[in-house]
């Protein structure tokens, strides 16, 4: 390799124009194609190979019920569950008429079919009661329906603390709860703060009353932009803007599910300041700077790395298409290891021409001194990337084969042709620096002198580690790589705690619909599992009593629901009716000291106050007490006339989502979980995911789809390393022709690896689905250093610490993990994790090249004798 790579550099040198014109036309006509041709597909499905048998399951799921796709979550809070609930209606009625950005939108619960059906999926003896309660309290539903408005409700506070009271037929005690969030409802009414009285609230547990009204959409997406939901994402906002949910209903509305998530982790990626940004920029060109002492070689350097980063940007679009979310960190692996090997020539080139009479002499005694070591260090770190391409995880196995071609055809081939032109062309004087730490010659003869010592205490310090691998964790959970403080996440974790959302669920798809019934039946009867819904499910048993029960209600209660209700009052009526009802509480609180009489007295003042202030504010009081109310009411008048539920009878979206066109039924299963806990718990989800698997292998989706990917990339990266340690060690053999100098190399390497995994256990760093990307970095950066140190031993140099070598390789190191480093601030978790990683496999890789090989190396042994 040293010939024809000393010519080339020579050709390069004695035409720097032709080669430097050359390299600018290639790397314009790459800039058009790249302008022209740039695609990413964000869609990470695509990242694993579609035909695991699992992903095969997942995919046939998908097929069988389309509508079950990538969905939105439109999560509405308001005030009251009521408005809530309301406001979510009007949200989902807004969206149905945008089918060119919404394929489904579906309101779940809040359904009008669900809210018609909805007493049907009682016990039944709760809705016997139910009924006779509702049926008790007909006089109080007549006076509530004929004046739902802020005057009814303070007439029939006067009327019930008159006679009821003093008769015993209610106390202070029982209505507590109603005077209490009565009072501060108006009290933050007349502080101009949102509020609402729920009467739901009142009449159930609090735990249901404080349910968000959820709208989840199945949005058209865009895999060929960044933000695949983003379109969609943008018209929700601006639909409940539209529609003034907030001013209206106090309806904030907030974005979580499977497309926001993965927005909002895109998203993510691009913030940061400016500033932070470009920090590591101006460390690179210090260090760059430090490393070369000459701006035009920094700048040759530079020149030649941009030009590049653009030729394997084309190439690697030709090859795959369209980029990945993970094949794009070729750009950051390329300008990493790029300048690693235009520091090693840059170096070289400055050390030989301080003794060389000029430019032309120097480059090509660079050449000749680097070729080979820059060859096997390109190959070897080539092969570590090329490594994936046999493997499943298609995202890395893209991103090997970008990063693997670039480093051959663009990285190397520009080192050795444009470097050398642009250089010859800005013909540096020489440096009056020498390269090298000759500060460190004392450590040098230190570490040969207790070289076995060294040894022996690095190595049984490495080994005596391996135990500690036993604890190294591999993070399944995607979800622990999304930004926390997302809107997106944020709510999850919010609804998480009191919804149950499906996130964990698992699917079964089963023949027919009575294989389905008859398999949840089984999986319900295990301990970890909570429900086993199908289709079946969905209709309620016992109907014909419940419906009885349900239709006696209605004969007693339709009658005052269906009055017409009273003209609105003008403002004088609700004054008075607000002082009367001020003056009855008062009375009230002090002929009935006891339970209840502190709320009456605190409602007293609140009305008082409220009577006193402006008829724009009893407005607002009209409609944070009696709003409710009224919708309350609305939705009594729906539950009271059921008609009866069968499969039939099913809307038909709904039965789509659970059986499909050829008869095939969903088993959605769910786990247990302790009350109000969220989600994430990996052992709980492991023992749940390995009990359905028992009973139904072809379960998938949630913690099974979850952990499959995991054995997938995890069994990836142990192919790939066996294969990259064995393709270099072969490549090494090739080479050297000596296996005892492919072990010098390749031991440091298993060294510096072993350290790092012990260093994760001990800095509690977990691997997970971003991270492990380090690792074939480890290999391929590694066997780089190592290269270099070998082939100048060989060569007959000893490897020291204070030779210009280890400058080189310091500050390239340095240089590389400054632009790894970078993605350590990102706001994403994911690849903060990354940088970190990287940065920590970067130090022990250093650590083992020029601490640990040097003295591992010794001396030089002595040429062979010529014969």
């Amino acid at each position: 390799m040293t010939n024809p790579i000393a010519r080339l550099v020579h050709l390069s040198c004695r035409h720097p124009w032709a080669v430097v014109g050359a390299f600018a036309l290639l790397v314009l006509a790459s800039g058009l194609y790249v302008a022209r041709h740039f695609a990413i597909n964000t869609d990470v499905g695509q990242l694993i190979d579609a035909q695991t048998p699992w992903a095969r399951r997942d995919a046939a799921i998908a097929a069988a019920f389309p509508n079950r796709g990538d969905t939105t979550l439109a999560v509405v809070r308001a005030p009251a569950p009521e408005f809530a609930a309301q406001a979510a209606r009007e949200l989902a009625d807004r969206l149905r008429r945008r089918p060119a950005l919404f394929r489904t939108v579906d309101l779940g619960p809040g359904d009008d079919f669900f809210r018609r059906a909805g007493l049907l999926y009682l016990d039944a003896p709760d809705v016997a009661a139910l009924a006779q309660r509702l049926a008790d309290a007909r006089p109080l539903l007549d006076a509530l329906a004929h004046d739902p408005s802020l005057r009814g409700l303070a007439n029939l506070l006067s009327v019930t603390l008159g006679t009821p009271l003093l008769t015993g037929q209610v106390t202070l005690a029982h209505m507590a709860p109603l005077l209490a969030q009565s009072a501060a409802t108006v009290e933050a009414v007349l502080a101009g703060r949102p509020a609402a009285l729920s009467w739901q609230r009142l009449v159930t547990t609090p735990a249901a009353a404080t349910e968000a009204g959820l709208v989840e959409v199945r949005p058209v997406l865009d895999y060929n932009a960044l933000l695949p939901g983003a379109a969609s994402s943008d018209a929700i906002r601006a639909a409940a803007a539209d529609l003034r949910l907030a001013e209206r209903h106090g309806a904030h509305v907030a974005l979580t599910g499977a497309v926001p998530l993965s927005d909002d982790e895109f998203a993510s990626l691009q913030e940061g300041s400016p500033l932070v940004g470009a920090i590591p920029v101006a460390i690179v060109l210090v260090l760059l700077w430090r490393a070369l002492r000459s701006t035009p070689l920094v700048l040759a350097l530079c020149a030649t790395m941009l030009g590049g980063l653009a030729l394997t940007a084309a190439l690697g679009l030709m090859m795959v298409g369209a980029l990945n979310l993970i094949s794009i960190a070729f750009a950051i692996l390329f300008v990493g290891l790029g300048i690693d090997f235009g520091i090693q020539f840059g170096m070289r080139f400055r050390e030989l021409r301080r003794i060389r009479p000029g430019t032309g002499p120097a480059l090509l005694a660079t050449a000749r001194a680097l070729a080979l070591p820059l060859t096997l260090a390109a190959t070897a770190t080539a092969f570590g990337f090329l490594a994936f391409l046999p493997t499943a995880y298609r995202g890395v196995a893209e991103l090997g084969q970008i990063a693997g071609v670039g480093i051959l055809c663009v990285a190397l081939p520009a080192c050795v042709t444009v470097l050398p032109a642009l250089i010859r062309l800005a013909d540096p004087p020489p440096g009056t620096v020498a390269p090298g730490y000759p500060w460190l010659a004392g450590v040098d003869n230190a570490l040969q002198t207790h070289r076995k010592t060294v040894l022996a205490a690095t190595l049984a310090l490495v080994i005596g580690g391996i135990p500690l691998l036993w604890r190294l964790t591999f993070d399944f959970d995607p979800l622990h790589l999304k930004n926390p403080g997302s809107e997106s996440m944020a709510t999850l974790t919010s609804l998480a705690q009191g919804t149950d959302i499906g996130l964990d669920n698992v699917q079964v798809l089963a023949p027919s619909l009575a294989q389905a019934a008859a398999l949840a039946v089984r999986l319900e009867r295990l301990p970890d599992v909570a429900h086993a819904l199908t289709a079946a499910s969905l209709v309620p048993d016992r109907q014909p009593e419940k419906l009885a029960a349900i239709a006696a209600a209605a004969v007693r209660l339709d009658p005052a629901l269906d009055r017409p209700p009273a003209a609105p009052a003008p403002d004088p009526q609700r004054v008075a009716a607000l002082r009367t009802a001020a003056l009855s509480l008062h009375n009230a609180a002090l002929d009935h000291p006891g339970p209840g009489a502190d709320a009456a007295a605190r409602l007293a003042q609140a009305l008082t106050a409220l009577a006193r202030a402006g008829p724009a504010t009893r407005d607002r009081a009209d409609h944070a007490l009696a709003g409710p109310l009224r919708l309350a009411l609305d939705g009594l008048r729906l539950a009271l006339h059921p008609a009866p539920v069968t499969l039939a009878t099913l809307p038909a979206p709904l039965r789509r989502n659970w059986i499909a066109p050829d008869g095939r039924a969903l088993v959605d299963v769910s786990p247990k979980r302790p009350a109000g806990t969220g989600f994430g718990d990996d052992s709980r989800l492991g023992r749940f995911a390995d009990a359905v698997l028992r009973v139904a292998p072809d379960a998938t989706g949630g913690p099974i789809s979850v952990r499959h990917a995991a054995d997938l990339i995890i069994a990836a990266f142990v192919q790939a390393a066996l294969l990259a340690v064995g393709t270099i060690a072969l490549l090494l053999w090739i080479a050297f022709r000596r296996v005892g100098d492919v072990l010098l190399t390749m031991v440091p390497l298993l060294v510096s690896s072993l350290a790092t995994l012990e260093a994760c256990v001990l800095l509690g760093i977990h691997l997970n689905f971003a991270n492990i990307i380090a690792l074939p970095l480890l290999l391929g950066v590694g066997v780089a250093f190592k290269i270099y140190y070998i082939m100048a031993w060989r060569a007959g140099q000893p490897a020291r610490l204070e030779h210009p070598l280890t400058q080189a390789i310091v500050l390239s190191a340095a240089t590389t993990g400054t632009a790894f480093g970078s993605l350590w601030l990102s706001h994403h978790p994911g690849t903060a994790s990354m940088g970190k990683l990287l940065v920590l496999a970067l130090v022990c890789t250093l650590i083992g090249a020029v601490f640990f090989q040097p003295v591992l190396l010794g001396q030089p042994r002595p040429p062979a004798p010529s014969s």
